[in-house]
């Protein structure tokens, strides 16, 4: 016989696999599809969110370029004002490092290995 004893139609195994002689039909069940939807996130309210998605590129890199433009003014205002601040350090002399005598090993013992 060519065909394999578990795939004669005639078998349990073959009816089971093929899901023959089932009194019961079932209905298939219906998937649920999920629906996508935006919520605000915390510190920005769907209505901020959505502002700046429908911003134009251009009115966006002009922002950026002032929000830049502002952080540096404002590096170059605390360096200015650190530089007026900051007096001149007086360094403290070093202190030397006291040395340390390590005391000798005990002598090793040499043996068989």
């Amino acid at each position: 016989m060519d065909v394999k004893r578990g795939f004669v139609r005639r078998n349990t195994r073959a009816r089971r696999k093929h899901k023959k002689g089932q009194e019961e039909e079932q209905a298939k069940k219906r998937t649920r599809r999920t629906q996508k939807f935006q919520r605000a996130i915390v510190g920005a309210s769907l209505t901020d969110i959505m502002a700046k998605r429908n911003m134009k590129p251009e009115v966006r890199k002009a922002q950026r370029e002032q929000a830049i433009r502002a952080a540096k003014e404002q590096k170059k205002a605390v360096k200015a004002s650190k530089k007026t601040t900051a007096p001149a350090k007086v360094k403290a002399p070093q202190k030397s490092k006291a040395s340390r005598v390590q005391p000798k090993s005990a002598p090793r013992v040499g043996g068989k290995r």
